[in-house]
């Protein structure tokens, strides 16, 4: 129940062209990371841990510095102030999300099957 409600609401902060901020001083998988991407949202996250390796810096997702506050909401506020003159900004990046994050899903898929089913 409560997992199709937080689908809902990252649903709404799409529709609404929001974006996901995950400013924590270290992320060592970045589950919130791959589920806010997973619902289409321009994700920012921080430079250190799991999130680097999901995220290309500036196309599918910005890494952000936890530790410099200024740097980070500037590179939020740069972004929506880009999304303002063109339009089509927040519509590539989820494109870009959506072929990445497809190709690393698939990659979590299989080796998730190799895991548990040893093939």
């Amino acid at each position: 129940m409560y997992r199709n409600r937080n689908r809902e609401l990252h649903r709404c902060i799409a529709d609404t062209k929001g974006a996901f901020v995950q400013p924590t001083l270290y992320e060592a998988f970045g589950l919130t990371v791959i589920e806010a991407m997973n619902c289409g949202l321009p994700t920012f996250a921080t430079n250190q841990g799991g999130s680097t390796e999901i995220i290309v810096d500036g196309i599918s997702g910005f890494h952000i510095d936890s530790n410099n506050g200024d740097e980070s909401s500037n590179k939020i506020a740069n972004f929506f102030e880009k999304c303002k003159v063109d339009v089509e900004c927040w519509n590539k990046i989820i494109l870009e999300i959506i072929l990445e994050h497809d190709s690393f899903w698939l990659l979590l898929i299989s080796l998730g099957l190799k895991i548990i089913f040893g093939f």
